[in-house]
């Protein structure tokens, strides 16, 4: 097939699954569906349009590589396709086990469960807080703050020194949720977002804690759908997301503000045009089934079993396996995607590990399991343990399928720990004693009533 006439198959099929969904799952901005449209519509279809405008794909001038051709990103585009359908499927099916189910019931929502525990909330804030501001003033960048000597040898490039500088933003989040957008949280929210910004590496350290709270702001007030100056925000940090690394690396080198302003302005031109390597995730989708094909081979679901050594420090384990590990296995002379952060997206594993049968399995069943979570978690009070989980993990979707089924474990668990540690304590408190850390009547939202209703 062409790529002309798959993207004109892909644009038909967005459009419609995007419809089904609208009308047959009761899709709103925090349902997976919408995530997953979202997701598909920039990896997928845009990146088709630019490559038929004429942006240089993959590997295009690598010496001795062998550039992605129209022919792959076609056909990434109709495997991409299935995928759709198959999550669009699966997520009908589930809304409309909901609605049996809600039926039967004669109930419209469930304030029964484990809510969250505000001495649980303080406790962990209390602990997770100050390490987090000690790691930033060590091992981050602070403006006009001096940095604090603390030298712990191989620990200085650890991960974990890296993980808990993001504890501060966590903690405030948390305290957002529960006591919802006071001036006096938001204002250090706004500080703390404005540091990782600067910091020159990992931009989810900004994009999630904002999709957490715009998630957070919806469903405190009962709104299915963002505000207009919600889409204008979100629109702005996507942009800026872009050239995020290479300015702040550049602020902290107190580049003058000119220079800041014309690669700002370059990245943003590379971004219209299509040509930005953030952009070619396609790409390396299309890389992998090529790989893959080549290879002859599929994992299985083997290439998991490292995150069961994850949380071993590399100190420890000087040889322990990487996330990616199955990526050296595959990666080829002239398509090297081992070793240059490239990722395969949730389709590329599936593919990866199933081939075309995984293809479309692997979004049902993540589908599936999705749409069970979100309808369980705004069937529950706002104060409910699976509200909050179901918001940790929805901000995260966008990178989940970006980035692959790892990131589900390595986004809201790890990265996201305190607000993981806050659930799970609280879910124990509150079968210990059911009476202990309701939400005083003064911390309800707005709207207590699930976005979920129809």
């Amino acid at each position: 097939m062409s790529l002309f006439l798959a993207t004109l198959l892909d644009t038909f099929v967005l459009v419609t699954c995007a419809v089904i969904l609208y009308k047959d799952a009761r899709l709103t901005s925090a349902h997976p569906g919408f995530m997953y449209l979202i997701f598909h519509m920039t990896v997928f279809t845009a990146r088709m349009y630019s490559v038929m405008g004429g942006s240089p794909t993959l590997f295009t001038g690598w010496p001795g590589a062998l550039p992605v051709s129209e022919q792959e990103i076609a056909w990434a585009g109709v495997l991409a396709d299935v995928a759709l359908i198959s999550m669009t499927v699966a997520l009908v099916l589930c809304s409309r086990s909901d609605r049996r189910r809600t039926a039967r019931s004669f109930a419209a929502a469930d304030v029964t469960g484990a809510v969250l525990s505000e001495k649980v909330i303080l406790l962990v804030s209390a602990v997770a807080f100050p390490i987090g501001i000690v790691a930033l003033l060590a091992f981050g960048a602070v403006p006009h703050a001096g940095k604090l000597s603390i030298d712990v040898g191989g620990w200085n490039t650890s991960s974990w020194t890296m993980v808990t500088q993001f504890w501060p933003g966590l903690v405030l989040l948390a305290l957002i949720y529960f006591y919802g957008f006071r001036p006096i949280l938001m204002f250090p929210m706004g500080i703390f977002l404005a540091l990782m910004a600067i910091q020159g590496y990992d931009r989810f350290r900004v994009v999630l804690p904002v999709i957490f709270l715009f998630i957070t702001w919806q469903t405190r007030k009962g709104f299915k759908w963002p505000r207009t100056w919600m889409i204008v925000s979100f629109a702005c940090l996507a942009m800026i997301s872009f050239p995020m690394k290479q300015l702040g690396t550049m602020v902290q080198q107190g580049e003058p503000l000119s220079d800041i302003v014309d690669v700002a302005s370059d990245r943003f031109s590379n971004v219209l045009r299509g040509t930005e390597d953030d952009q070619k995730f396609m790409d390396m989708f299309a890389t992998t089934l090529w790989l893959v094909d080549g290879s002859g081979r599929h994992f299985y679901g083997t290439m998991y079993w490292t995150l069961l050594v994850m949380p071993v420090p590399r100190q420890w384990w000087p040889d322990k396996p990487g996330l990616m590990w199955y990526a050296t296995d595959l990666t080829s002379p002239v398509r090297p995607i081992a070793g240059l952060g490239m990722v395969v997206n949730m389709l590329g594993e599936a593919y990866a590990n199933f081939g075309l049968t995984g293809i479309a399995a692997v979004p049902f069943i993540v589908g599936y399991g999705l749409g069970k979570f979100y309808f369980v978690a705004m069937r529950k009070s706002y104060f409910s343990v699976y509200r909050f989980m179901y918001v940790t993990l929805a901000c995260c979707l966008i990178l989940v399928f970006r980035d692959g089924l790892f990131s589900a474990v390595i986004f809201p668990v790890v990265n996201m720990m305190p607000l993981v540690v806050i659930a799970v304590l609280s879910y124990f408190s509150f079968r210990r004693n059911q009476t202990w850390g309701y939400a005083s009547p003064s911390f309800m939202p707005d709207r207590e009533r699930g976005v979920a209703q129809t």
